[in-house]
């Protein structure tokens, strides 16, 4: 029994030399770098470069990229955490531990471009819904369904469940121009008249507001001289012709150009509509509900939801059911400029991303398009053959910057400038977009 004692005290000897391999002789201890994670990023980042012989002491272990020399944060024999000095491009990046280069297979960092940061803010309105009138977070909204701008830079709000329509200044002011939060179809004085489920409006270069009053299946104008009017429809249904005579089927979205043509979104009719200043209404594309691209005559939509012009008169379509962004040319053809069809929430080539009921848009002057993603609960922006998310995660309530904010169903946005304007459907508020 002794002997195997002595046995095992000897065998455990030997194997505390074959493990105390720090000092053995003839061992490799010239340091090496065999990675580094992550791999990309920007200036003032932080990384880690992993290997070993390093050492323990961060100001023994110098780090550069492209000869920029880096702050060594954390050292240990096999990991240093090092901030990013400013460069660009592709960063060589070199590791000296007391005088001596390391090592091993070098990687590259690639530097991502600085991108612009967007930020959101609570303009208007509480979680807690109501009709009030006031100051910034004291408003309440129910269900703001709309946002356009006014001549003037004001915010006009079609507040859907309430059934108004409402003034928002920049500022935060919120004021009632017409609806009390009774249904209805009463024209005249703002104070008397009714709505029923406003949907969408715009405003044309004098002021007058246009509504898209979805359950009343009519567009109204609200003038500015305080008057409500019914400028076409009524009864459920589909009809061309005379302005008495015609029929939409729960239109949601409106847009004026400068001769003063209303473009209608006829949302259970899959139609764009034409409501001309001489009083005719026209069909200007689409017919049953379907996908199809090339002549506005034979163009096919799936609930189109919301409508927006450019400077040219070219009207963008949010196509909800089909999943994408349509464009109809001045010269009548129908073209899909954003979306592949299918449900997602995919950022890139603009025919290869993906939306989840794309619901309003606005076009900027550039051609820019701002897209409320309902479904996604993102605002998405399609430039230059492109579409990029610039705010919203996951449903929700966050102010901040736009890859942390959170919506709850946005489902239209306005563009003023710098600055876009969100109808935060699912929070009763009216939230801000701006660049920094």
């Amino acid at each position: 029994m002794k002997n195997i004692y002595i046995f095992l005290l000897v065998l455990a000897v030997i194997c505390s030399a074959c493990n105390s391999d720090d000092d053995t002789p003839g061992r490799d201890l010239s340091p090496m770098v065999m990675s580094v994670s992550p791999g990309q990023g920007k200036a003032n980042d932080v990384i880690t470069i992993y290997g070993r012989n390093f050492s323990t002491a961060r100001d023994h272990n110098k780090v550069t990229f492209n000869e920029v020399e880096a702050t060594v944060l954390e050292a240990t024999k096999t990991r240093l955490e090092v901030v990013v000095p400013e460069g660009e491009g592709q960063g060589e990046i070199g590791v000296v531990v007391q005088g001596q280069p390391a090592t091993g297979s070098l990687p590259a960092f690639n530097y991502i471009a600085p991108q612009e940061v967007y930020m959101v803010a609570t303009l208007a309105g509480s979680l807690e819904y109501g009709l009030v009138d006031g100051q910034g977070t004291s408003a309440r909204f129910r269900n703001p369904e709309g946002v356009a701008m006014a001549p003037d830079g004001n915010i006009v709000v079609t507040d859907r469940f309430n059934n108004s329509i409402r003034l928002l200044t920049p500022e935060g002011m919120v004021t009632t121009i017409t609806g009390n939060g009774t249904k209805g179809h009463t024209d005249g004085p703002a104070d008397q008249a009714l709505l029923n489920y406003p949907w969408r409006s715009c405003v044309d270069r004098e002021g007058n507001i246009y509504v898209a009053d979805r359950d009343n299946h009519a567009i109204r104008k609200i003038s500015t001289d305080g008057i409500v009017s019914t400028v076409a429809g009524g009864p459920r249904g589909f009809k061309d012709g005379p302005v008495p005579e015609a029929q939409f089927n729960q239109p949601i979205d409106v847009d004026v150009d400068d001769q003063g043509n209303l473009y209608v979104a006829d949302n259970n009719n899959h139609r764009i509509r034409k409501i001309s200043p001489d009083g005719m209404v026209s069909t200007v594309s689409g017919s049953v509900s379907g996908f199809k691209d090339g002549n506005a005559s034979e163009a096919l939509f799936a609930n189109p939801s919301g409508i927006s012009l450019d400077v040219e008169g070219n009207i963008y379509v949010a196509d909800r059911f089909n999943h994408r962004i349509r464009k109809i040319s001045t010269n009548g053809e129908v073209t899909s400029i954003a979306g592949q069809g299918d449900v997602g929430a995919l950022d890139g080539d603009a025919l290869s991303a993906q939306f989840n009921n794309p619901y309003g848009l606005d076009v900027a002057e550039n051609g820019d398009i701002v897209v409320a993603d309902l479904s996604n609960h993102k605002i998405r922006l399609v430039s230059e053959g492109a579409v990029t998310t610039i705010a919203g995660t996951s449903s929700g309530f966050l102010d901040g910057a736009g890859f942390t904010a959170r919506f709850y169903n946005p489902t239209d946005v306005a563009i003023a400038g710098e600055v876009i304007y969100v109808a935060d459907l699912g929070n009763h508020l009216i939230r801000k977009i701006t660049r920094e």
